[in-house]
Parts: C-alpha cells; structure tokens; sequence
C-alpha cells in the first residue's frame, strides 16, 4: 500500500468501539470471475442448421404430397423437430423421435431429407438424435 503524507499506510483505519462489517471486504483490487454454460449448439452450428431447415422446408413446398396431407402440418413438425434439435444436449430424442414417425408418415421423402439433415456432424446435433434420425431413416427406406 502506498504511504501517505503522514507516513501511514492507505487503506481502512478504524479505531474505536465494535464495528460490524459485511458485504464484500476487499484489502486491494477486488478480482472477480464469471462462469457461463451455454447450453445448445454454437453459434455457427445454428446458423448451419437453420440453413439446413431452410432447405427442407423448401423441399417440402416442392414436393408432391398425398392428398390427404396438409404441407402446413409437414412444415409445422419439421419446425418442432427443429426447435428440438437447436437444444443440443437438453434435446428430448423421444420428442424428435415421435416426429420423425409421424413426418415418416406423412412423407417419405421429407422425412429422408430431415433425417439426412440431422445426421449430418458439421450441424452440432446430439450423438442420440442422430442414432434416432439414422434408425428413423432406415425404417423409412422400408
């Protein structure tokens, strides 16, 4: 500590009776740290599967779907598939396992599409979704 102009030191000087202190108590500079968890996918991982998800949804306008299926419902469960998959980690693979079935369903071809999409590595997609989207992507090759 540096001295001052009467030779003693800077800082606290208390003197007297009882003193009750609380809060932080700092002697000199105060260091503190920051931990952040991120949960979910990078930032360029997102970017990717969006853009991925971009691509299957225009697939979905182009291709023909049987009569009693409505493009608007094939589009809503590729989104939650989505939305599902931008967890990464808190991902719930039953969820995107059920609407992988039920796109399968609907359209074989938007679910080969999807699936393709979600096992692709470079995307940041759980280790457990793709195994769902690969045994999903057999069964609708059957």
């Amino acid at each position: 500590m540096a001295d001052d102009d009467k030779g003693q030191s800077s800082g606290v000087n208390i003197s007297g009776g009882s003193v009750n202190v609380g809060g932080d108590i700092v002697g000199r500079d105060k260091i503190t740290t920051t931990t952040t968890t991120t949960y979910g996918i990078s930032g360029d991982q997102l970017a990717a599967l969006v853009k991925e998800f971009s691509q299957i949804n225009k697939k979905v306008d182009e291709v023909q779907l049987p009569p009693d299926v409505d493009k608007t419902e094939v589009k809503d469960t590729v989104k939650k598939i989505e939305e599902e998959v931008k967890k990464g980690d808190q991902a719930n693979g039953a969820k995107v396992e059920r609407w992988l079935k039920f796109l399968g369903d609907m359209s074989g071809d938007i679910l080969q599409v999807t699936a393709a999409a979600l096992t692709n590595p470079v995307l940041g997609v759980t280790k457990a979704v793709q195994l769902i989207a690969k045994k999903a992507q057999e069964e609708g090759k059957k």
